[in-house]
């Protein structure tokens, strides 16, 4: 929860969170002082009142993010529930909350936790509503996709229509779309959209709202959106492969069970988790561009695919996950001792207690029986080791946050604090203040003064110097994109030359 915040999104979206906080302004969204048209409200809002709260802080951003991904572990349970044994239930949220996805999603915090809890949470309660014909399911269903949508757009909508719409098609019961309580659904919709609806329009005019409704989400795909990249259709099939290890084998071949019972025409307990993870993998396959993070509105959906196979494990499928389980536990271990050598033994001896455990386990139960919890245990130890031990110690060459942290503890103001040619969201964030950007040697005489302190990186320090700006004091850091982290940044003896240098000129 206090790891430093990422850049470049999570960063930027804590920054814009507590200035909507400082100033009051819930309607319009700012970055940097100018006006901001990308992400809708939800996750501003409630990272704005996580900091009213309990203040500033990197834990009081991610709070929020994290309770709705356990939100959506709930509901991935309650979902599968419905249709399924309590053993497969437990088991769809197991597979969902010890991924390496879920992992990712509660430590780079963005829009897309939220937009995964509510859609989960949507698909539940309408299929609760189906299976009850209680309407407190409907309203809550409807309230669910207004906040889907107010995550991340009409994904929000479109996710959970997907998986709702297949399993009132294939169960024969579209006519439960005629009864008249439906009629609450678009209007209570609209209700949860109407306060970003004025704001939007208060900012940007019709061009706001147009892009909400459209460019942001289907302009990805007809090409009307700006956002472009050359990758291939294919794309979330190998992000599909890593973002459900170590579970990825019983969710293909539950992928496989289910697409195979459809086209056999063989009856499913439910439709709705195979509706749901096809569709919307095919639709954001078809976007022009494309994250991996995309991908985790889906993984709930393949998640309860999974399950099944799960618990009807055979030696020949443990055996291949044991394999897969083993390899992530030996690579987390040696990030751990080869990576960041210095003070890694206590995490690397929380690391080698798995062997105990996992022998405790397979001796008080039959070893398939054992293989889940066993796997929840590796997946634990995986998280402590990462996030007590490896991102620490990478975030330290997150230089942009270092040089926010060190301007918040010497109490620099916007006025004595500047960054040139060289800015970050985590500076921004960290800072407290949107960080003053410097273009050259003529603007830095117009603000050096005593006390003053300008961020920069070698060459722009070198042309500080030559212009006769000599500060009296320098404080150096080393900086690496840690977004991006490459394979070769984790061999100690290659590291320094890929390493940055970035300075603190006091003057």
């Amino acid at each position: 929860m206090d790891l430093d915040i990422m850049e470049v999104d999570a960063a930027q979206y804590a920054g814009m969170s507590r200035d909507m906080m400082l100033h009051g302004n819930v309607l319009e969204l700012f970055f940097r002082g100018n006006d901001y048209l990308d992400k809708p409200p939800l996750l501003f809002w409630v990272s704005a009142i996580s900091f009213k709260v309990f203040g500033v802080h990197t834990w009081s951003y991610r709070l929020p993010s994290v309770l709705f991904a356990f939100l959506g572990l709930y509901s991935t349970f309650r979902f599968t529930r419905l249709y399924h044994d309590i053993q497969v239930a437990r088991l769809a949220t197991v597979i969902f909350g010890c991924s390496a996805a879920f992992f990712l999603m509660t430590n780079d915090v963005r829009c897309d936790t939220l937009l995964t809890a509510m859609v989960i949470t949507a698909v539940w309660l309408g299929c609760a509503w189906l299976e009850t014909d209680a309407s407190r399911y409907l309203i809550l269903c409807s309230l669910a996709i207004g906040a889907a949508m107010l995550a991340k757009g009409p994904i929000g909508a479109i996710a959970p229509l997907c998986a709702l719409g297949g399993q009132l098609l294939f169960t024969g019961r579209v006519k439960k779309l005629f009864q008249m309580e439906v009629l609450l659904v678009p209007l209570l919709i609209a209700m949860c959209l109407v306060p970003m609806c004025i704001g939007l329009y208060g900012q940007h005019g019709v061009h706001g709202l147009r892009f909400y409704f459209w460019e942001q989400s289907f302009g990805r795909i007809t090409g009307g959106n700006r956002w472009k990249d050359d990758s291939s259709v294919f794309f979330f099939t190998h992000e599909l492969l890593w973002q459900l290890l170590p579970w990825i084998l019983f969710v293909l071949i539950g992928l496989w069970k289910g697409l195979r019972a459809m086209i056999k025409h063989k009856e499913l307990p439910e439709y709705a988790s195979l509706s749901g993870a096809v569709l919307v993998f095919l639709a954001i396959s078809l976007s022009q561009f494309k994250l991996p993070h995309y991908l985790y509105v889906a993984l709930p959906f393949f998640a309860v695919l999974g399950a099944g196979p799960l618990a009807a494990i055979n030696k020949t499928l443990a055996v291949a996950h044991c394999v897969i389980l083993s390899l992530l536990w030996t690579l987390s271990t040696a990030l751990l001792i080869v990576v960041f050598p210095d003070g890694r033994w206590p995490f690397a001896a929380l690391s080698l207690l798995v062997i105990p455990i996992t022998i405790l386990l397979f001796r008080r139960k039959e070893w398939l029986h054992a293989l889940p919890s066993t796997s929840v245990v590796v997946m634990v130890s995986i998280g402590l080791a990462m996030n007590g031990h490896f991102y620490p110690n990478l975030l330290r060459f997150q230089a942009n946050a270092q040089a926010g942290q060190w301007a918040a503890a010497n109490k620099l103001d916007q006025d004595h604090f500047f960054g040139m040619q060289v800015s970050g969201t985590a500076m921004d964030f960290y800072a407290g203040y949107p960080v003053k950007w410097i273009s050259n040697a003529d603007e830095a005489r117009s603000v050096i003064a005593p006390g003053v302190v300008i961020y920069t990186d070698g060459p722009h320090r070198a042309e500080l110097i030559n212009a006769g700006l000599v500060p009296s004091e320098e404080t150096i850091l080393k900086n690496y994109p840690v977004q991006v982290l490459g394979v070769d940044f984790l061999l100690p003896n290659d590291r320094p030359a890929l390493l940055e240098d970035r300075f603190l000129l006091q003057y």
